[in-house]
C-alpha cells in the first residue's frame, strides 16, 4: 500500500504543479481569461487533487494528508469563487489563513531537511498571501507579483513530480 500513497502524494505534486502554473498565468494576465473558465480549471483539479488526497489519507500519512487538504480547499475556494464571479471576503480570508498555514508547514518541512519540498510549499505561502493583499486593496499589480512567484513554483512542483515519477529522491 506505500506505492499507492507515493503515487497519490506525487500526482499531488503534479496536478500542484499544473494548478500553480495556470494560476501564475492567469494572474500575469497571459492570454484572454474568462473567470468562469478559470473557475472549472480549478474546480477540475480540486476533484483530481481530492481523489488523490483520499488516497494518502487511507496510507495514513498525516502530514502529507493535511498539506494537500490545504492545498484542496484553496482550488474548491477560488473555483467556486471564480464560477459565482464576486470578491468575497471571506475568500481572501481563507487565502491569508491558508498561506500562514503553509509557512508553517514550510518551517517544518525545513527542520526535516526536505530541502526541494520546503523550497515549494515555502514559496505557497508568499503566493496566497500576496494573492489575498491584491484582493483586500484591489491591486493587480500584486497579483502579478504573485502570478511570478507561482509559475516558479508550479516548476517547483513539476521537478517534484518528475522526480518521483522516475524513483530519484530529491534532498
Amino acid at each position: 500500500m506505500v506505492s499507492v500513497a507515493q503515487t497519490a502524494l506525487n500526482t499531488l505534486f503534479w496536478e500542484a504543479a499544473v494548478m500553480l502554473l495556470v494560476i501564475g498565468f492567469v494572474n500575469m494576465g497571459v492570454g484572454k481569461n474568462e473567470p468562469r473558465d478559470f473557475g472549472i480549471v480549478l474546480l477540475s483539479g480540486a476533484l483530481m487533487e481530492t481523489i488523490a488526497m483520499a488516497f494518502v489519507i487511507m496510507e495514513g500519512d498525516v502530514f502529507g494528508a493535511t498539506v494537500a487538504a490545504a492545498f484542496v480547499l484553496l482550488l474548491w475556494m477560488l473555483g467556486i469563487g471564480l464560477i459565482v464571479g464576486k470578491n468575497l471576503m471571506a475568500m481572501n480570508h481563507a487565502l491569508w489563513f491558508t498561506g500562514i498555514f503553509f509557512a508553517l508547514i514550510a518551517a517544518e518541512l525545513i527542520m526535516l531537511r526536505a530541502v526541494m519540498l520546503s523550497f515549494a510549499i515555502g514559496l505557497l505561502p508568499i503566493i496566497t498571501i500576496l494573492l489575498a493583499a491584491a484582493h483586500y486593496m484591489n491591486k493587480p499589480v500584486i497579483g502579478k507579483v504573485a502570478g511570478v512567484i507561482s509559475i516558479i513554483d508550479g516548476f517547483a512542483f513539476f521537478i517534484l513530480a518528475f522526480a518521483g515519477a522516475v524513483g530519484i529522491v530529491l534532498p
